[in-house]
């Protein structure tokens, strides 16, 4: 799997990090997960064709996590160079159906194209994971969100990458994975409710024996720190701070 942080930032504005986007290509699929604002011209910054999306996976309904649906929907019906035929299919955790037909229903003669798109509500419990061509996907509840839902992505191969916001419930998704993708938001001497601080984000990587943490979803408080260094403090593997355009190999 090849890993793109489109976007490493949060509800605030900032120059330097856009909102909550990460791209994973497969041998033969680009797959998408949350699409803040600014996630599809971010694709375009990091090299990717945002048209070339084939799956979109939603961790909640957040706007800094969903309002690109809207962009990438509009852009391909009326911006691509060749009309879409190859499926498109949206996932994201109960009630995503309801939450989806809102927004068709507000943009919906301009977004909704002749190709075929799947619209998929996933329950927050995993009961079996979906099997995609090439890798599986399975999730569990996090605790961001009433219905927020962290991923764990495995490929063919073995390896693995866990895509998560604050959560308890989640070491168990994320046991012995290779790249824990995670939340970095607030300072612990300031923590907010509902996100993770780096004394936070340590303990969830070393109960779950992760490889890897890759920090993202950084407020400024957060950014003014050396996160590197606060996370390594209680947790001994490889810390890695996202920036937008990140590209890492699992």
């Amino acid at each position: 799997m090849h890993i793109t942080v489109v976007g490493s930032g949060t509800v605030v504005p900032r120059l330097f990090r856009r909102q909550s986007c990460v791209v994973v290509e497969t041998g033969g699929e680009m797959i998408v997960l949350d699409l803040g604002n600014g996630a599809v011209r971010g694709m375009l910054h990091a090299g990717l064709d945002p048209f070339a999306v084939e799956r979109v996976f939603f961790t909640h309904f957040h706007p800094d996590h969903t309002v690109d649906i809207v962009t990438l929907l509009f852009g391909i019906k009326h911006g691509a160079e060749k009309e879409r035929d190859k499926p498109l299919a949206l996932y994201g955790p109960e009630p995503f159906e309801g939450f989806f037909s809102s927004i068709t229903n507000v943009w919906g003669e301009w977004m909704q194209g002749n190709y075929p798109m799947e619209i998929s509500e996933l329950p927050h419990t995993c009961s079996s994971p979906l099997d995609l061509p090439d890798l599986s996907v399975s999730w569990a509840p996090a605790e961001h969100r009433p219905e927020s839902i962290a991923y764990r992505l495995e490929a063919k191969n073995g390896a693995t990458m866990v895509y998560t916001e604050y959560s308890a419930s989640v070491v168990e998704l994320a046991r012995g994975i290779d790249t824990l993708l995670i939340e970095c938001s607030f300072p612990d001497d300031d923590p907010v409710p509902g996100h993770l601080t780096p004394s936070g984000v340590a303990r969830l990587a070393r109960e779950a024996d992760a490889g890897r943490v890759v920090l993202t979803h950084i407020y400024p408080p957060a950014d003014r720190l050396n996160l590197k260094q606060e996370v390594g403090r209680w947790f001994d593997g490889e810390v890695i701070v996202a920036e937008d355009g990140l590209k890492l190999s699992v």
